[in-house]
C-alpha cells in the first residue's frame, strides 16, 4: 500500500513547482547525459565513540575564522533552541541529535530548549547525491530537516516543519542575497523558491529508518525515499511550459526554472534537529531525539579539492 502511495505522488502535480514564472534562456550548446557512476566522495558511518569534529561543525560557522560561532545565529538559526555540542553525541553506530528542555542564554537571549546539529567542514562544487538513512523524532514541536547551503544555493532534502513526523516537505532556494530580480520577496524569504509543500505518504518516518537521497545533477534534481523517486524539479521546459525530463537536451530557446542551484556554487551538508516556535503538538516529547545511521555524498565528475572517505561503502 505505501508503495502504490509513493507512485501516485509521482504523477501528481507536485513533481514540479509553479510558484515562480519560468524564464526565457537561449541555450547555445548541447547538453548530454553523464554516463559515469556515482562514486562516494564523503561519507561519516558514525561508527566511533564521538563526533569526528574533523568533518563536522556542531553549530552554524557563520562567524569569523577565529570563532566561527561567535554570532546570535550560529547556535540557533530560526529556531526556538540553542545548539550545543553536549546534545550531538555518537554511540552504538549512530549519530544522535538531541532535543531537551533545557533553559540557556546564547547572545543575550532566553532559550527554553536545546538541540543538535552537524553541518560538514567539506564544502562541495560540483554536482552529486546527497543522502542520509534515519530515524525521525516524534512529536510535532520538533522541526528536523537534512539539507545541503551555499548562501544562495539551498536544496531541502527533506524538512518536517512542525507537523509530526508524517508530513514531509521537499524545498529548492535561491536566494541571490545581493541581487534579486524577482521584485518584492517577503522579508527573510529567498529570492526564487520550487517547494512541494506538505505530502503525507501515509508512514510514520519515526518508526523505523529510512533512506532520503537528492541527485542534483545539470538538468534535473531528483528526490527519493528509500530509493523511489517521489519528486523531480526539472532545469528546463519547452517555450510551452511542458517539462524537460531528459538529461539530452539540443541548444536553443527553452525556459527555465529560476529556483535551480546556480552550477559551482560551494555548499556544505547539514543535519539539524530543531524545535519549533509555534506548534499543535499538546504533548511534547522531551527529550526527544533524530537518529543517523549514516550521511554520505557520491560525485560523477569529482572534485579535487576533496577529503577521500575513510573506508569504502558498498
Amino acid at each position: 500500500m505505501r508503495s502504490i502511495i509513493i507512485i501516485l505522488i509521482l504523477i501528481s502535480p507536485i513533481t514540479s513547482s509553479g510558484q515562480t514564472k519560468k524564464l526565457k534562456v537561449n541555450l547555445n550548446h548541447d547538453i548530454k547525459c553523464v554516463q559515469a557512476s556515482y562514486s562516494l566522495v564523503f561519507n561519516d558511518e558514525f561508527d566511533g565513540n564521538s563526533l569526528d569534529t574533523s568533518k563536522w561543525f556542531a553549530f552554524y560557522p557563520y562567524g569569523p575564522e577565529y570563532a566561527p560561532d561567535s554570532c546570535a545565529f550560529c547556535r540557533t538559526h530560526v529556531s526556538a533552541n540553542i545548539f550545543r555540542d553536549e546534545n550531538v553525541t555518537v554511540k552504538n553506530n549512530l549519530l544522535y541529535l538531541k532535543s531537551e528542555q533545557t533553559g540557556g542564554t546564547w547572545f543575550n537571549t532566553n532559550y527554553n530548549y536545546t538541540s543538535g546539529m552537524v553541518h560538514s567542514k567539506q564544502k562541495f562544487t560540483t554536482y552529486g547525491k546527497y543522502e542520509v538513512r534515519c530515524k525521525l523524532p516524534k512529536g510535532k514541536q520538533q522541526w528536523p530537516a537534512f539539507w545541503v547551503f551555499g548562501w544562495n544555493t539551498e536544496i531541502d532534502i527533506f524538512e518536517f516543519i512542525c507537523n509530526g513526523p508524517e508530513k514531509i516537505e521537499f524545498s529548492v532556494h535561491n536566494w541571490l542575497t545581493n541581487d534579486c530580480p524577482n521584485k518584492n520577496p517577503k522579508k527573510g524569504s529567498p529570492c526564487y523558491s520550487s517547494q512541494s509543500k506538505m505530502v503525507d505518504f501515509g508512514i510514520d518516518f519515526s518508526e523505523d529508518f529510512h533512506t532520503f537521497s537528492v541527485e542534483y545533477e545539470p538538468t534535473m534534481i531528483k528526490y527519493y525515499i528509500d530509493d523511489i523517486m517521489v519528486r523531480y524539479i526539472p532545469k528546463y521546459y519547452d517555450l510551452k511550459g511542458n517539462p524537460i525530463n531528459t538529461c539530452n537536451i539540443k541548444s536553443g530557446e527553452y525556459l527555465t526554472e529560476p529556483a535551480f542551484p546556480h552550477y559551482g556554487e560551494p555548499v556544505q551538508v547539514i543535519a539539524n534537529q530543531s524545535i519549533c516556535h509555534k506548534h499543535k503538538e499538546k504533548n511534547p516529547v522531551f527529550p526527544n531525539v533524530m537518529e543517523i545511521d549514516y550521511i554520505r555524498v557520491y560525485q560523477k565528475d569529482i572534485q579535487q579539492d576533496l577529503v577521500k572517505p575513510l573506508k569504502y561503502i558498498k
